[in-house]
């Protein structure tokens, strides 16, 4: 692994998500997407195979492995099953940070990335474990897309929008879903 890993540290990644901001954090744009690649492909693959595990003892730490984990892949791998490669990782990591408070370091509005990894989730445990722990913030916008990611859960359990990247198949219901602009998280 480059050494650039011992170099590059968690207030890196934060740095570069706060500098970014909310304009950024949940537009698309390949520029922004690319920006990521270059900077942190190489942080985002440790985190996902366990090597900056060890960041996950600091509530910095914690939130830069979720934004590694959880959000970077979304941006950088837009379209492709590895964008979801690491779902698994950011919800151990995500149980981790909250089983030692680590979410209640950061604002209430900065708190969804912790819940997040539960909210990309397939399984509506975990769906309502985000619904929840996102109305306990007080952000009535991130409360309304939690609950609009547990409808499409609870309708179809799992995100139509997926499937043609992961190669399974649509059903009629969903297709007509995803045909009337259902909403694609």
């Amino acid at each position: 692994m480059p050494s650039d890993i011992d170099t590059t540290d968690a207030l890196d990644v934060l740095e570069f998500w706060w500098q970014a901001g909310p304009d950024k954090w949940f537009a698309r744009s390949d520029a922004f997407d690319a920006e990521i690649s270059d900077r942190f492909l190489t942080l985002m693959e440790a985190a996902r195979t366990g090597q900056l595990d060890a960041w996950a003892t600091t509530p910095h730490g914690s939130l830069a492995l979720l934004l590694l984990t959880d959000q970077f892949p979304r941006n950088v791998y837009r379209n492709d099953p590895r964008a979801f490669a690491s779902d698994a990782k950011a919800r151990d990591l995500a149980d981790l940070a909250l089983a030692q408070g680590h979410d209640r370091a950061f604002p209430k509005a900065v708190r969804v990335f912790f819940y997040l990894p539960y909210e990309h989730a397939e399984d509506m445990a975990l769906q309502e474990k985000a619904v929840d722990l996102c109305r306990r913030t007080g952000e009535h916008l991130y409360f309304h897309y939690a609950l609009l990611h547990m409808d499409v859960i609870r309708r179809f359990g799992r995100f139509p929008h997926r499937n043609a990247v992961l190669g399974r198949q649509t059903t009629e219901a969903e297709a007509a879903y995803l045909a009337d602009g259902g909403f694609a998280a």
